[in-house]
């Protein structure tokens, strides 16, 4: 079997639409995203960015349109299977299970792994990654910080090993010091050459680690391009980052 290569289109979502009643949540929204790199979906709050992580995940599915990854629809499957696919989902707002330690949280992302060797060597690695869940794994999760039950939150999702990782606004709510430690990590799961879908509101930061950035705005894709294509497009500056 050949090796995917840098480049590949890993996921396409086509001409898609949804609704919630008759209030249009996505309109005709078209996104591929390319193996090995970081795609990142930035806009407003209700613009739709979550929507679109759940349709992708089979969390929900799209009254129009097509999700394909790795080359087969995916849209109207069930999210179990997605997910035995290799789509992963770190979600808004982390929802660790906060009675549990450090380490049960982890062991819970790696339940589809069956080799003993391989969920311990993808422990080794967000210990790595994240030190300080090494040093806390028999604490509390629900006791941690916003931002270390953060890191528990990716952790937990590359566990798995995933194909695709989907991140659902990351540093929501975390202090600015944080929010840096946070897209390190990021960096580095992309460094490990995991495929990674961000959805995030801090326009600003996402410029620096994205390979590619889509902007969603009340439903629809206004825009598209690398992060210099972008930050040279006035509205872009003005709206997003301040400018």
């Amino acid at each position: 079997m050949s090796m995917k290569k840098s480049g590949d289109i890993l996921l396409e979502v086509k001409r898609v639409f949804h609704y919630y009643g008759k209030a249009k949540s996505l309109e005709e929204v078209n996104l591929e995203v390319e193996e090995g790199k970081l795609t990142a979906v930035i806009g407003p709050n209700g613009a739709g960015k979550s929507t679109l992580l759940k349709i992708i995940s089979g969390l929900e599915e799209p009254d129009r349109g097509k999700v394909i990854f790795q080359g087969k629809r995916i849209d109207g499957m069930k999210a179990h299977k997605i997910t035995k696919l290799g789509i992963t989902q770190c979600p808004e707002r982390r929802r660790l299970f906060p009675d549990m330690t450090v380490l049960e949280n982890l062991m819970m992302g790696a339940y589809t792994l069956k080799d003993r060797s391989a969920k311990h060597e993808q422990l080794e690695l967000v210990y790595d990654m994240f030190p300080r869940l090494k040093e806390r794994k028999k604490q509390q999760a629900g006791k941690m910080s916003g931002g270390e039950q953060q890191m528990v939150a990716i952790g937990r999702a590359i566990m798995p090993r995933p194909k695709l990782l989907l991140l659902d606004e990351p540093s929501l709510g975390l202090a600015p010091k944080i929010k840096f430690e946070i897209f390190d990590a990021i960096e580095r799961v992309k460094a490990m050459g995991t495929t990674t879908l961000l959805i995030e509101q801090d326009a600003a930061l996402t410029m620096k680690h994205a390979d590619m950035i889509c902007v969603l705005e009340e439903g629809k894709v206004e825009m598209r391009g690398t992060p210099e294509q972008l930050s040279r497009e006035p509205r872009i500056k003005k709206a997003y980052l301040g400018i």
